[in-house]
């Protein structure tokens, strides 16, 4: 009789044990700061670039939050610190959530190049094999994927509460958890969109989606979202852009994407301030990454401030007297703004009353006017390097860039640095056109200028062979798999996932 009283009880324990009945199997990890642990350290700034006072409020609250939500629909979800984080916590866990950075692997540095000048070498929060799905929150991107070449980058610490431009068949919008049509309510187009070439033929209202209830451009605290640079972003397989949203940048500016196994939820609300459509897409995107799992980035970005053929089209669009004009009002308003908000702080000042840590960071930068720039000072600096060969002929620099657009190289390596690759121009064939490879392999065999057609393929693929009939090999095995990407050194890149 005993022996069988153990048994009922075992049997009923079972479904105690057990995962919850309908709950998806996908194991998460959540990564951020346990409310049961002190405060961080905040005598520089908060984590997030928030204010103290509201990263302090929301401290006790936000880990519990994000741990109830996701509870509702995944059957194992644990929540650690991200002061104790280490990489091999992640392994057991087929999705990582982190809302704030880690703890520093390895430390920035500087470092000089070949040519002696002095790299910043961005701090290391992960390795470079790092192969786990990864979601993360807002400015936590850029922080935690720099080092490792993420296109996450940190175009703008500026997103607010609305995603407009999006994707809503994208899977994120299908399921697997629930089913969501974003509601789309036609507002004010952002003013930003409009001070980029881009944004020319943007209407002034645009249709958005409401993603978080409050956006910190209503002054309530709410952390401040990240958005991406979108140019040449979804250029490589294993990218893709999904939304962009309000922010003071261009239309391409990227508030929801994917690279490789990281993605990048540039919100930043947590869930008591997300909208209900907003927490299914949320929880929606952690199920739909599990899949990326071993997926890495193929097209690594190891220097955020190289131009793209994006930022050539908007150089040659802004040589005008028209974007001139537009640089004279922003800088006016700016100006205007600045000193409103001095004599803000000022007066408060001499009332007695105390200002806050932000404003009294903020008072030193205030009052100074910031000179505008004349027309001819202004065209010189667009045009770069090529103004002594222009002078003040916006025209014939417009003409001579997009007459050699597609031989356009962009320095990997170089802060906004470009210029017409001679070279390719020589063969006449676009450097983005895998026919340019062809060509150069055939001059090879035929002895054709042999030094051209061997510095072009070195310079456009990265690889170093010496014979013609090594380059044909390599072609004729990795041509249907080759793609151009700029952000990855400007080059050829074997498509690592194809078959």
């Amino acid at each position: 009789m005993r022996k069988l009283m153990i048994l009922v009880l075992l049997v009923l324990a079972v479904p105690v044990l057990a995962q919850q009945p309908g709950l998806n199997k996908t194991k998460v990890l959540f990564v951020g700061y346990d409310p049961g642990k002190p405060l961080p350290d905040m005598k520089r700034s908060a984590p997030g670039m928030m204010s103290e006072k509201d990263f302090t409020a929301e401290y006790s609250v936000r880990m519990p939050a994000f741990k109830g939500l996701l509870s509702q629909y995944f059957g194992e979800v644990k929540t650690m610190d991200c002061r104790d984080w280490k990489p091999a916590d992640s392994e057991p866990y087929d999705v990582t959530i982190f809302d704030f950075p880690t703890t520093v692997i390895e430390p920035a540095k500087q470092e000089k190049d070949e040519k002696g000048n002095v790299q910043y070498i961005s701090a290391r929060y992960l390795p470079d094999n790092f192969s786990k799905p990864v979601i993360f929150i807002a400015s936590t991107a850029d922080q935690m994927g720099r080092r490792i070449g993420l296109k996450l980058d940190w175009l703008c610490l500026c997103l607010d509460a609305d995603a407009h431009h999006l994707n809503a068949n994208h899977p994120i919008f299908k399921g697997p958890l629930e089913k969501v049509v974003p509601t789309m309510v036609t507002k004010k187009t952002p003013d930003g969109i409009f001070h980029y070439a881009t944004g020319e033929n943007i209407p002034k209202e645009i249709p958005m989606w409401r993603v978080q209830k409050t956006g910190y451009l209503a002054g309530k605290g709410a952390r401040i979202g990240l958005v991406a640079r979108g140019n040449r972003f979804a250029e490589s397989p294993d990218a893709e852009m999904i939304s962009s949203g309000v922010c003071q940048k261009d239309v391409g500016a990227v508030a929801l994407g994917r690279h490789g196994n990281f993605f990048l939820w540039g919100f930043g609300a947590a869930p008591a301030d997300m909208t209900e459509e907003g927490k299914k897409v949320f929880v929606n995107t952690v199920a739909y990454m599990k899949q990326f799992d071993g997926r890495i980035p193929i097209a690594r970005k190891y220097n955020d401030r190289m131009a793209t053929t994006d930022d050539v089209r908007e150089t040659i669009a802004n040589v005008t007297k028209k974007s001139y004009e537009d640089y004279v009002a922003q800088m006016k308003d700016f100006n205007d703004q600045n000193a409103k908000q001095n004599k803000r702080l000022n007066d408060k000042k001499a009332a007695g009353q105390a200002l806050t840590p932000e404003e009294e960071a903020t008072l030193p930068y205030l009052g100074r006017v910031q000179e505008i720039d004349t027309w001819e000072v202004f065209l010189k600096g667009r045009m770069g390097k090529l103004a002594s060969r222009f002078g003040n002929d916006g025209t014939a620099f417009q003409k001579y860039l997009t007459d050699n657009f597609n031989y356009i190289y962009c320095d990997p390596k170089g802060f906004y640095d470009y210029w017409v690759d001679e070279d390719v121009q020589q063969i006449g064939i676009s450097n983005h056109d895998v026919k340019l490879l062809d060509a150069c392999v055939g001059m090879l065999k035929k002895n054709d200028q042999p030094e051209l057609a061997s510095k072009v393929l070195k310079r456009y693929t990265g690889e170093n062979f010496s014979t013609a009939k090594e380059w044909d090999d390599w072609l004729s095995k990795n041509k249907k798999k080759l793609f151009f990407s700029e952000t990855n050194g400007y080059r050829f890149v074997i498509n690592t996932y194809s078959k």
